[in-house]
């Protein structure tokens, strides 16, 4: 899921996407490109990174956010060695491993400050919480029968010196190959093409994403009377992150 750099607005993410298949001389053939747009990042906690950033610099935010982790591993651990050794109550216990996660939800908060800290500073001039998100933010995912990646591409200008600094990554989504369908349930499925019946096969193992609480299918047909290819996208709400195999 996306917690991990949230995006703002993923209804924005464009449905019709623009499809390609690579095969020119130096590339791989067989590469499916997709590209849609996606709404700007959202921070969490803005406000409280504004005060931390403006009161400690890079390195010490690091540190804070590690000790507050090492505190909440101690924690567990110091409370888990006293249940195993005493007589200790199972209500201690409990209340002792809740209070454990109280460290580990601070240093998660630390890396949110952190991440509002990288995205907000200009590398040209040095400034903290210079730069803002401009232009249209791309999503690019390749597709080919062995792996399926994506990036997400965004703008930062910075408002001090006017350097606009273009920044690329998987922005942890979740991205990964699917497995492909029992043939059985392609038997009722007619080519778009020539309406040949029970005629589709799925050539390819197909894509899976997840943004928040959406997972988005994308599967590879293929008819074996006329070679017509479909590409047919599901998508669904999931409560969790339940990565396919």
């Amino acid at each position: 899921m996306y917690n991990q750099s949230e995006f703002g607005n993923l209804e924005t993410y464009l449905l019709e996407k623009k499809y390609s298949k690579k095969t020119s001389c130096g590339q791989p053939p067989d590469i499916y490109i997709f590209t849609g747009t996606v709404g700007f990042k959202k921070h969490s906690f803005e406000s409280v990174s504004v005060i931390l950033i403006n009161t400690f610099n890079e390195k010490i935010l690091g540190i804070i956010s590690k000790i507050f982790l090492l505190l909440c591993i101690t924690g567990a651990f110091v409370t888990t060695i006293n249940f195993l050794n005493s007589e200790t109550a199972d209500w201690l216990y409990i209340v002792g491993m809740v209070a454990s996660l109280i460290p580990l939800i601070i240093s998660l908060c630390m890396q949110k400050v952190l991440e509002y800290h990288k995205d907000t500073f200009c590398e040209k001039c040095g400034n903290k919480l210079a730069c803002e998100e401009v232009g249209e933010p791309v999503m690019k995912e390749t597709s080919n029968f062995s792996g399926y990646t994506l990036t997400v591409t965004r703008h930062w200008k910075c408002r001090y010196c006017g350097n606009v600094d273009t920044r690329e990554g998987p922005e942890n989504i979740f991205a990964d190959k699917g497995e492909m369908l029992p043939a059985v349930y392609l038997k009722g499925i007619e080519c778009s093409k020539c309406s040949g019946l029970s005629t589709v096969v799925e050539f390819k193992k197909p894509d899976i994403k997840e943004i928040g609480n959406k997972r988005t299918t994308r599967r590879y047909y293929k008819c074996t009377l006329c070679g017509y290819e479909d590409i047919n996208e599901s998508e669904e709400t999931i409560s969790r992150s339940t990565h396919a195999g």
